[in-house]
């Protein structure tokens, strides 16, 4: 009944369970009465994570649930900064390389229900004339949830390539890079 931010209401929903939340989201303030749920506790948190535009992975070894949004930095941003793991060329063998089409926008809208907020979320740089099809969730009830929800859906959009690739397991002191994690920008 009362208010609670995003990240409280996940680990609300895992109390008790022996999980952990490990929150990599920007939180946000749910006002009370805006969200209910029914189901198990991790329906609840991908119920919430998704809300934001985010999606939950396990830990590799510790009964922890992470909660990341599939882009830390926007895909058009990717160029200007640096990367969280380089690799050397000579170390990885392409697969195999797939192209497939994506839907050309650049704005949404994203919408809370009962208590949430209306937010146009749209590419810096663009005129914002494209847009995707409106969504809307009771737990956007802040514009840093709507923001987020947006930069995944706009992130998502456009021409893609999904690339395979085969590479060493490197181990011991000082390897690079290891096993990867998922959503590291490589």
């Amino acid at each position: 009944a009362g208010a609670r931010t995003a990240q409280q209401l996940a680990a609300e929903a895992l109390d008790l369970t022996g999980v952990a939340l490990d929150w990599g989201l920007t939180d946000w303030l749910v006002p009370g009465g805006a969200w209910s749920h029914q189901g198990t506790p991790l329906s609840a948190v991908l119920a919430i994570a998704q809300a934001a535009g985010g999606h939950v992975l396990s830990h590799r070894s510790l009964p922890t649930l992470q909660v990341r949004h599939p882009y830390p930095t926007a895909p058009w941003a990717w160029g200007t900064g640096a990367a969280d793991v380089e690799l050397a060329p000579d170390v990885l063998i392409v697969e195999g390389a797939e192209e497939s089409g994506g839907s050309d926008i650049n704005a949404v809208y994203v919408s809370g229900t009962t208590a949430g907020v209306l937010g146009h979320v749209l590419r810096a740089g663009t005129a914002g004339d494209k847009l995707a099809s409106m969504v809307t969730d009771a737990l956007i009830t802040h514009v840093d949830a709507a923001r987020q929800r947006g930069l995944a859906i706009l992130g998502a959009a456009g021409a893609k390539q999904d690339v395979t690739l085969d590479m060493p397991v490197l181990t011991g002191s000082g390897a690079d890079p290891g096993i990867l994690d998922v959503g590291r920008l490589v």
